[in-house]
């Protein structure tokens, strides 16, 4: 749980903090244009978040199991938001932001999924917050190495997006990855006797 999470965040901080700097450095937007254009992602985040959410509850309450929902929140969230990858090379400005609007949608519907499995996982109520903690550590660990690696690919291809993308995207797919084959039911874990 911690190593998907933690791949999530890494993509979601680009984000949070390149993003801006992508549509003016290199696609060439201007202040108003990234007030803009630029809320297009965050907007489809918002919608993603609330519409995934909303239909894995459904599912779940009508008898669908928890585990398949959870996965496939979790694990097809984090494989469209290895989108990102298309964001760069396209030649057009409104073709890369729409790759990072289905990139950023897609990681706030894995999202959802993920902040819900601590509570399918914990024992019992008294170990929601500290799985969910735990948890979070790791994905603010993302939070601090992924800008700095971002700014250290900028600086090593002089400027180009495209390896920065590149990793996010690989980064996307091992969190996939980790939901589809080392997280497992989303059911709650043994209490073991101290």
């Amino acid at each position: 749980m911690m190593l998907g999470f933690f791949c999530l965040n890494f993509v979601i901080y680009f984000f949070l903090t390149w993003f801006p700097s992508y549509l003016k450095d290199a696609r060439g937007l201007d202040l108003a244009q990234l007030g803009t254009l630029g809320t297009l992602p965050g907007i489809t985040a918002i919608a993603g978040g609330w519409i995934a959410g909303v239909v894995a509850d459904r599912r779940i309450r009508a008898g669908a199991d928890v585990t398949r929902v959870r996965k496939t929140v979790m694990v097809g969230g984090l494989l469209g938001g290895a989108a990102i990858v298309f964001a760069a090379p396209a030649k057009s400005v409104y073709v890369a932001l729409l790759f990072l609007a289905i990139s950023y949608a897609s990681l706030a519907i894995a999202a959802t999924g993920i902040w819900s499995l601590p509570g399918d996982v914990a024992p019992s109520s008294r170990h929601v917050a500290s799985i969910g903690g735990i948890q979070n550590f790791a994905s603010n660990i993302a939070g601090i190495i992924s800008p700095y690696v971002f700014g250290l690919l900028l600086d090593m291809y002089d400027g180009s997006y495209l390896p920065s993308f590149a990793v996010a995207g690989v980064v996307a797919v091992i969190g996939a990855l980790t939901y589809a084959l080392v997280v497992g039911k989303a059911e709650p874990l043994p209490v073991r006797d101290s």
